[in-house]
């Protein structure tokens, strides 16, 4: 049987060698929410940065980067929207349909719906936008007041983008782009 303070040094070598993630700092802009955190990997300290709308049972307009991803002005973050289903549910998008993000303005854009099942076995649906379409929603997004999202069914979920510029901000300073080419 090995010392106990053995068996301690082992336990924690291990938990040494985990990624450690520290509390993550949130900040709401009306009806937008930031998270940033900080990411060790153990080879380099990443900043994490999420956006979103919604949830608590709605669906979810969100922004997800990294400070280690390609960013503006070169690459634009995508605007995904989530819906989650309860364990044992289907959601309401299926997999290639396409939802039309229309806005107050009367700009629109369209994404194509990809599903499938989280760790936990929930069902999700997500959408992606088209790279070249990315900066002109972005652009949308600071200039309206809402997005009407219209799947095959008819309007899925209107998204407040009350606050959305000033959250915007708030990502590009913490995960280190400049928000200019949206808020100009």
């Amino acid at each position: 049987m090995q010392p106990l303070s053995f068996v301690a040094a082992i336990l924690a070598v291990g938990v040494l060698a985990l990624p450690a993630k520290a509390a993550g700092k949130y900040f709401a802009y009306k009806d937008w929410t930031v998270l940033i955190e900080k990411l060790d990997t153990g080879e380099d300290l990443r900043t994490t940065c999420r956006i979103w709308t919604g949830g608590d049972g709605d669906p979810t307009v969100l922004i997800d980067v990294s400070d280690g991803d390609a960013l503006p002005p070169h690459v634009y973050p995508g605007v995904i929207l989530t819906e989650r289903a309860f364990r044992g549910r289907a959601t309401v998008l299926g997999d290639g349909d396409t939802v039309n993000f229309v806005f107050d303005d009367g700009d629109s854009a369209q994404a194509r719906v990809t599903t499938g099942f989280d760790r936990d076995g929930h069902a999700y649906a997500r959408t992606q936008f088209a790279e070249a379409d990315k900066q002109r929603i972005l652009q949308a997004m600071r200039a309206n007041g809402r997005i009407d999202i219209v799947g095959p069914g008819g309007t899925f979920y209107t998204a407040s983008l009350c606050g959305f510029t000033a959250a915007y901000i708030k990502l590009a300073e913490h995960c280190g782009f400049s928000p200019d080419g949206v808020i100009d």
